[in-house]
């Protein structure tokens, strides 16, 4: 019987996998298209190792180059986050994308990437409010980890920590209106 369980777990755990890939695919094609940019998201998310980045020692030893993956990675956020750039405001689809990485880093426990949505991510909204709320509303499942750092700025590096309250009370409506009664519930429970 135990091994009848075993199996059942092990074919649930691998149809749940195989059901977020299609999920992921979907929701890339569907909302923001399949692109180079996707495809290293969804390698991000899901763990897969890219063959561009099997490099060989002096030696001839295969390794996995773990550091110009990462920075792949990096130069994906810098790309949508408009880092460093005055002007932040963004297209849906820039947004979209955006979110979507904010999603992974926080599904994957992205250190460096999670410091650098902390830091960023309510400036973003404050220049993108309209769009960042509509996608939201549409997109439900980026709530939490949106919704997360949102609360992580305030404080974050012991920063903004005053700003909070205000910043609560100028767009908890706007919010709760956006995602409704139980997404807003979750969302609002992060800054408790």
């Amino acid at each position: 019987m135990r091994y009848g369980q075993n199996v059942i777990k092990y074919s649930m755990s691998n149809l749940k996998k195989s059901g977020l890939a299609i999920f992921i695919v979907l929701y890339l094609s569907a909302c923001v298209g399949i692109q180079p940019d996707s495809e290293v998201m969804v390698n991000r998310l899901l763990h897969l190792d890219d063959k561009k980045f099997i490099s060989k020692t002096e030696g001839g030893e295969t390794f996995y180059d773990s550091l110009s993956e990462f920075k792949e990675w990096e130069a994906l956020y810098i790309k949508y986050s408009k880092y460093g750039a005055e002007e932040q405001h963004l297209t849906n689809d820039e947004l979209k994308k955006l979110l979507f990485i904010a999603f992974i880093a926080r599904t994957n426990f992205d250190a460096a990437i999670s410091e650098s949505f902390s830091s960023d991510l309510i400036p973003i909204y404050n220049q993108n409010s309209d769009q960042v709320l509509a996608i939201l509303s549409e997109l439900k499942f980026l709530v939490p980890a949106t919704c997360y750092y949102f609360n992580k700025y305030f404080g974050f590096e012991g920063k903004n920590a005053e700003k909070k309250g205000g910043w609560l009370k100028r767009n908890e409506s706007r919010l709760a209106s956006n995602l409704g009664k139980a997404d807003g519930k979750v969302c609002f429970a992060f800054f408790k």
